[in-house]
């Protein structure tokens, strides 16, 4: 999966996710695997709802953390692949 600034991530209808202490926390459908994610990938992950490109959430991600853009951008791009190859977020053009 070709993940591109311009692409829109979408969180999986398979998943259970719930903040507990300041982080999110995701549970696959089947039970078996749990995801903890970090503040900057729960702030990825609460906005990525379908309608937000990950240009814009690179955008918020600078704004809300001390980060560089470029940081961001390889951050951002990382966090999708790996979500996405666990079919934990898809990415839509």
């Amino acid at each position: 999966m070709m993940v591109s600034l311009e692409s829109y991530p979408v969180r999986s209808d398979e998943l259970v996710w719930r903040v507990i202490e300041d982080e999110i926390v995701i549970l696959t459908s089947d039970g078996r695997e749990i995801h903890t994610l970090n503040k900057v990938g729960g702030a990825i992950w609460e906005l990525a709802d379908g309608t937000i490109s990950f240009n814009d959430i690179v955008t918020r991600i600078c704004d809300r953390f001390d980060v560089s853009l470029e940081t961001a951008r390889e951050d951002v791009i990382e966090f999708a692949k790996e979500l996405s190859e666990k079919n934990i977020l898809q990415i839509k053009d």
